[in-house]
């Protein structure tokens, strides 16, 4: 069986906005994009207090 999801990069992108939320992350920039081989990639930017803050739980 075969299934094609088919989604907006806004809803794309807001499905990683929450999901990083959820961790504690706030998201500055996220980037959305797919290269000839068919592959999608996900660039997030994310606060750096917010990662060393992750880092010392």
């Amino acid at each position: 069986m075969n299934v094609m999801i088919t989604m907006s990069d806004d809803e794309i992108k807001k499905i990683l906005r929450d999901h990083f939320a959820q961790k504690g992350f706030n998201v500055i920039q996220e980037r959305v994009y797919s290269t000839d081989h068919g592959t999608v990639h996900f660039d997030i930017q994310l606060y750096a207090y917010d990662i060393l803050a992750k880092g010392d739980e």
